[in-house]
């Protein structure tokens, strides 16, 4: 196949971020491949002028089409992208993030050397202070056949097991829909379901996406920057449902592993998914502006949830760093104030230990 054959869709969200969008769709443009391009910007109900933004660029690039929805959430945004795919591959840029310089054309001569169904990427999480390199596979690129990708790729997304637990907060690193090049006819009739449903709606698509996949690869060429620095995106309201959409995130997980034959190690890497998404559950109740009272009740009602007293029975705690060790164990004997005092150190050295 030669290159001018191979096209890539560029799905870009578009709510509130006149801030950020200029810088993202610039590090697209100055891409030396254009003609293989097509970014397709959905405004998803944008208030603060970020629709206009879109608009100029659509009039002024021929490769960018504008589409302008009622605001319904990055699932419904995503959703509203995928259904104008037409190119031979698709991917995801948020709005606040970029890519390298060099990052299309290297992955599309890639795509072409070995036509993977999906292709994934590094990613340097970008604080104002400092970067973090997640190369979650090591530094070498890796092509993953059939049973690699069943066996390992996807088994990585339902959770972490034997030495994985090592690193508990990596758990996330490859659910991501961003940095990934999914290709169009297998993929683009697969949609997002909306984080209101079901929590992590990122991970619920790729694992569909995996499910369905005969091959994958992971190229280390080029980077994709996730920006961290957005203090708007910090979230400090309690969501009471998290807990609530996680089980159902579960339950539709486990549903998967019967319906498609999968081994026992799928029940014990999802097993500790459970455990170690508590501390995201904790978390979103510990940075939020409740009393500390009220914090210490609601977590009190998480940690005592069955999910967790049936969790903790096969989770190798002893696998953990001592850090997370002392937390979990704080979970799992309910041992609340002694839990959000961790929160709250954690969240002071969040850019250290998330690595």
């Amino acid at each position: 196949m030669e290159i001018k054959n191979l096209s890539v869709d560029i799905i870009i969200p578009v709510y509130n971020c006149r801030n950020f969008i200029d810088r993202c769709l610039k590090s697209i443009l100055d891409q030396k491949c254009q003609e293989k391009l097509r970014i397709i910007l959905v405004d998803d109900g944008s208030t603060d002028g970020s629709s206009k933004i879109v608009d100029n660029y659509a009039d002024n690039f021929q490769n960018i089409i504008a589409i302008h929805k009622k605001n319904g959430g990055l699932s419904s945004a995503r959703n509203a992208g995928l259904k104008l795919v037409k190119s031979d591959y698709f991917t995801f840029v948020d709005s606040d993030d970029w890519i390298e310089k060099d990052y299309m054309q290297k992955v599309i001569l890639e795509l072409l050397n070995n036509s993977a169904d999906i292709l994934m990427v590094p990613y340097i999480r970008k604080y104002e202070e400092k970067n973090i390199e997640n190369f979650f596979f090591g530094r070498r690129s890796i092509y993953f056949n059939y049973s690699e990708t069943r066996n390992f790729v996807l088994k990585r997304l339902y959770g972490l097991t034997n030495e994985q637990l090592s690193h508990p907060l990596r758990i996330d690193n490859i659910s991501t829909a961003w940095g990934k090049f999914y290709k169009s006819k297998k993929f683009s009739e697969i949609t997002f379901k909306d984080k209101s449903e079901i929590y992590s709606e990122d991970l619920y698509f790729n694992i569909r996406c995996f499910l369905k996949a005969q091959n994958s690869e992971y190229f280390t060429e080029v980077n994709y920057i996730y920006f961290k620095g957005n203090s708007a995106s910090i979230v400090h309201t309690y969501d009471p449902k998290m807990l609530d959409e996680y089980k159902n995130l579960y339950k539709i997980m486990k549903s998967f592993i019967v319906l498609n034959n999968l081994n026992g190690q799928f029940k014990h890497a999802l097993n500790n998914r459970i455990v170690i998404n508590e501390l995201s559950i904790l978390r979103n109740v510990s940075i939020s502006k409740l009393s500390f009272l009220n914090k210490r009740k609601i977590m009190k009602k998480i940690m005592n949830d069955r999910i967790y007293k049936i969790a903790y029975r096969n989770f190798d705690i002893d696998k953990l760093p001592f850090y997370y060790r002392s937390f979990y164990l704080g979970c799992k004997f309910k041992m609340t104030t002694y839990v959000l005092l961790i929160l709250h150190i954690g969240e002071k050295l969040k850019t250290r230990i998330k690595q």
